[in-house]
């Protein structure tokens, strides 16, 4: 591809993109990027020596002898670029974009089982990794850098996808990873703190999020929870500009509201009132929070044509969901649920829920991950010492922080009686287990479906469904 294509004067043939100067091969265009430990223009020189034809960055390097592109931000630079590169593909492809502090990758998950409705292949893009025809790639961030993800958009088109579900993240859309990127359909669930280590307060967070809703196509469509405060102001601003919306809610009139909401042992049943009437619902998922998310889904791919009974089909065979709420049945007489719920609101929801159907004790099974909101970690604890009748504080993904100052962090204040502390999390995990009695309920959370724990010195293999499985095997009560 000729240089021209992306910088109008420049005249010079291109065989790839790259960031990463280790991956650099003849012709290939280097970007500078700046991250949050690395900057890319230190490695200018090995990008050069590798065979790059260019070099895009945001001051002069001092000995590079092939062109220097210089622009404000590379960051800004790079999903055009990559745009460009990989012939626009997300403009070959319909976006069903989720934003929200909690419920992004349950409703991405969802959506992307509905769009199955239209007989199309589809994808998704999240916290899980990325899935389309046939290949399934193993997660990174919820939403991939920008690079990354207009190739994996590219490759999707190439495979045939026509739908894809994407989870995008408050940091994606604040540091223009999933730029060029426009949307059929664009759903919000809440907004409760998080990632305030990265944004300036609520609102800036708040802003961060609302950009996904700036880049919806003409024919698409915006879908809203309003129970959510944030919700509304957000259904306020569509609306002024024209912007079709649907709106969500269980406690609020909304175009898809749910009724009547019955928890069972197979999951959950409700009424949903929708645009085209009442229909009974039979969801395989369990808890309140679920309802909304289930709410979110259907709104998008009704939004995009889908009909409501091939809607409420679907959503009856729903498969469970890697580490979000996922019971673990060794056959065991009690139950033991992996949850991802890592926040104070999905922290508070999840514990609601399991001590909404408890039939015995409620025991959970928590810590907090290291070079993250400091603020939450006593929030955090208390919920769990107030909500559960056992509590078991243990490493969660600990990264630069030494894991007894986080745990320090959360148990500060509280009377030690209610709750121990042992910071091996496999050895808390097989606790709960051995210690649990018939019938009570053991909630372990904050890592959900990740396979590795991640540390100063080194990441560690560490998938919490799988110590619960081997515990229960070792230790098994029936």
């Amino acid at each position: 591809m000729n240089l021209k294509k992306f910088f109008y004067n420049d005249d010079l043939e291109i065989a790839g993109l790259k960031t990463d100067s280790r991956l650099v091969g003849p012709g290939d265009l280097f970007v500078c990027i700046k991250g949050y430990t690395v900057d890319g223009h230190l490695f200018a020189k090995n990008a050069e020596k590798a065979g790059a034809s260019a070099i895009v960055c945001e001051r002069f390097i001092e000995g590079i002898t092939v062109p220097q592109i210089i622009v404000e931000s590379t960051h800004i630079e790079l999903p055009r670029l990559a745009h460009i590169f990989f012939n626009e593909p997300t403009h070959k492809l319909n976006l069903f974009g989720v934003t929200g502090t909690n419920g992004k990758t349950t409703i991405a998950y969802i959506t992307e089982h509905l769009l199955s409705g239209f007989g199309e292949p589809a994808g998704y893009i999240g916290t899980n990794g990325i899935r389309y025809a046939g290949t399934i790639i193993e997660p990174v961030n919820t939403t991939p850098e920008a690079l990354s993800l207009q190739e994996t958009f590219f490759h999707m088109a190439k495979a045939g996808v026509k739908n894809v579900s994407f989870e995008v993240s408050s940091h994606a859309l604040a540091l223009h990873r999933a730029d060029y990127c426009l949307y059929k359909a664009a759903v919000f669930s809440n907004l409760t703190p998080e990632h305030l280590d990265f944004h300036l307060n609520m609102e800036d967070y708040f802003e961060a999020k609302y950009q996904l809703f700036t880049r919806i196509i003409p024919n698409g469509c915006a879908v809203i929870n309003i129970d959510d405060d944030y919700g509304v102001r957000i259904v306020q601003r569509l609306r002024k500009n024209g912007i079709h919306t649907y709106t969500y809610a269980v406690e609020n009139d909304a175009d898809f509201q749910a009724r009547d909401i019955h928890m069972t042992t197979a999951g959950t049943q409700f009424l949903l009132n929708s645009p085209e009437g009442s229909f009974l619902v039979n969801s395989p998922l369990f808890g309140n929070f679920n309802v909304y998310n289930v709410l979110g889904a259907v709104g998008a791919v009704y939004s995009a044509g889908l009909s409501m009974e091939k809607i409420i089909d679907l959503v009856a065979i729903l498969s469970p969901i890697d580490g979000r709420m996922e019971i673990m049945d060794e056959g065991q007489d009690f139950t033991v649920i992996v949850d991802y719920a890592h926040t104070p609101d999905s922290v508070k929801k999840a514990l609601e829920y399991v001590t909404s159907i408890k039939q015995n004790l409620v025991t959970i099974v928590i810590g907090c991950a290291g070079d993250r909101d400091r603020a939450n970690r006593p929030v955090i604890a208390r919920l769990s010492v107030d909500n559960a009748d056992k509590v078991i504080f243990t490493t969660d993904d600990p990264h630069s922080e030494d894991p007894m100052a986080i745990l320090n962090d959360m148990v500060k204040g509280l009377d030690n009686k209610c709750y121990e502390v042992i910071t091996d999390r496999v050895k808390a995990i097989e606790t709960a287990i051995t210690t649990a009695q018939k019938n009570d309920i053991i909630l372990i959370t904050g890592r959900g479906h990740q396979k590795l724990q991640y540390w100063k010195n080194g990441n560690v293999q560490l998938d919490d469904r799988e110590v619960v499985k081997n515990a229960l095997r070792g230790f098994r009560k029936v």
